[in-house]
């Protein structure tokens, strides 16, 4: 069976403890790992989902508060829990690219194909869906809704593959299920369908860079210049959706819009798509960052731009710089000093997305991320106690000599073939008052969008150079413009 481990995991019982009868296994949303980093991503707390825990009755926090540097009790602790090699039977092991166990779950089936007992390793399945960990909304693995996207043909299908798995192994059912491929995953994004596998990972095996550039550009070319923003710990940037597990917060994907009105955030995005994209498996983010503070948190969400000016969240992630390192988060901190220029590697959990022809890709740059996440008080003092913390001034170099980037993994992406034309216009005065004067190209139409995506004003058959805007109320929004030739630009503006 599986079982509550001491952390609030779950683990494998072994062959000496588990029921004679135990035939086969279901787990759904969990694995193995119960270390350090099941609690601290990129040396960072995600203090909602512990508190979470906490107010479930499972009562961690003390123990994993008393152990926030990764040491011999976190060594002890994944020692004991890991099981891969102890599963002497068929699983159907079920996941959802928004819930936050998904980047150990794959790591944990792959290993269960090669570590589990010799006559089931290939009977060890996995199921995937557009799904969040579920238990504090709506969402579950299996429903069709999740956050502010539906996806009906995902609706069940976590149901009706582990029934047809119980049937086979349960009551002989001679329902095919042997002839299944391993691996069943969803493509979301692009054709939002489902695709099946028999290797024991679907991670791809090549990659493409596109590198952040001036004007909040991304481009495979390379960059120019540096961004900067202040980050205060009195006013973290908000957590939006993404594979949270807290009552205080949504589930799943959600818009990010109301993040391009902080003055907290950078963002970078492609051109229009002129081609899909597809990726599977591990985004690396590699900034170069400077700041006048000892410490901080480098944040980023990765979303899909769409035309109609929605920012939808596909995941997320956070390193805190005195562990930049990455690969250790010991008591050895290397702090920022002022004037330096550090590194820091930042990899997504593991994805399956495609940005379709028309649309974009687009990243998120802050400090903090909260509540999901500690608040960093950039003061390089201990960590995790109460204070008003340092306002940090933080500026992301991204040029030849630091070259930041996004490392998609995906086979024959062609980030070349964004679209080549350029387009060359200006739109002024920035703030408006009563109208907008576009200089320089042509556009057929144009619509107006809110922080929040919702369509203020449009024009299907636009040929002018001024734009009245009176009508709006006081606020931030999104000129969206296309050409005759359908390359779609975006423009910000302020509205007094």
């Amino acid at each position: 069976t599986w079982g509550p481990s001491a952390l609030g995991g779950v683990q494998y019982h072994t062959a000496r403890e588990e029921h004679p009868n135990h035939t086969c296994a279901v787990p759904m949303v969990n694995t193995g790992a119960q270390g350090y980093e099941t609690y601290f991503y990129g040396g960072v707390l995600e203090e909602a989902r512990l508190f979470q825990l906490d107010a479930l009755g499972i009562g961690l926090s003390p123990i994993v508060l008393a152990n926030r540097y990764d040491n011999l009790f976190w060594t002890i602790a994944e020692e004991g829990a890991y099981f891969s090699s102890e599963i002497h039977i068929p699983t159907l092991q079920i996941g959802g690219w928004y819930d936050h166990t998904i980047d150990a779950m794959m790591e944990f089936y792959k290993n269960s194909r090669s570590d589990a007992d010799a006559d089931v390793q290939d009977q060890q399945w996995l199921l995937v869906g557009p799904w969040v960990h579920g238990g504090t909304g709506a969402a579950y693995v299996g429903s069709a809704v999740q956050g502010e996207l539906t996806y009906d043909n995902a609706e069940f299908k976590s149901d009706s593959m582990a029934w047809d798995f119980l049937n086979y192994y349960l009551l002989d059912a001679d329902n095919g299920w042997d002839d299944t491929d391993l691996i069943t995953y969803y493509e979301m994004g692009g054709n939002d369908t489902w695709h099946t596998s028999n290797s024991d990972d679907i991670h791809a095996t090549d990659s493409d860079l596109l590198f952040l550039d001036k004007d909040g550009a991304l481009n495979g070319d390379g960059g120019v210049g540096d961004d900067s923003f202040v980050c205060d710990p009195n006013d973290p940037s908000p957590t939006i959706g993404g594979a949270t597990l807290s009552n205080d917060l949504d589930q799943g994907p959600y818009n990010q819009n109301s993040l391009d009105v902080r003055n907290d955030i950078l963002t970078f995005q492609t051109r229009t798509l002129a081609n899909s994209i597809a990726i599977t498996g591990r985004i690396k983010i590699k900034l170069f960052i400077e700041s006048d503070q000892p410490d901080g948190d480098i944040a980023i969400r990765l979303a899909d731009l769409y035309p109609d000016g929605r920012s939808m969240l596909i995941t997320d992630g956070i390193q805190r710089m005195r562990f930049r390192g990455g690969d250790y988060y010991e008591a050895d901190e290397d702090f920022m000093e002022p004037g330096e220029v550090y590194e820091v590697n930042i990899e997504m959990p593991f994805t399956n997305y495609t940005w379709l022809t028309g649309h974009a890709i687009k990243i998120y740059v802050s400090g903090n991320h909260a509540v999901r996440f500690n608040v960093n008080l950039q003061d390089g003092g201990e960590m995790y106690v109460e204070g008003d913390g340092n306002v940090a001034n933080i500026t992301v170099h991204h040029n030849s000599t630091y070259p930041s980037s996004v490392e998609l993994p995906g086979e024959d992406l062609y980030l070349s073939t964004f679209e080549n034309e350029t387009v060359d216009f200006e739109v002024f005065p920035n703030p408006a008052i009563t109208e907008l004067i576009i200089r320089g190209q042509q556009f057929k139409t144009f619509t107006i969008y809110d922080v929040i995506g919702e369509e203020c004003m449009q024009s299907a058959a636009f040929q002018g150079k001024r734009i009245d805007v009176s009508s709006l109320s006081q606020g931030i929004y999104i000129l969206q413009l296309s050409t005759v030739d359908g390359v779609t630009v975006q423009h910000k503006f302020t509205k007094k």
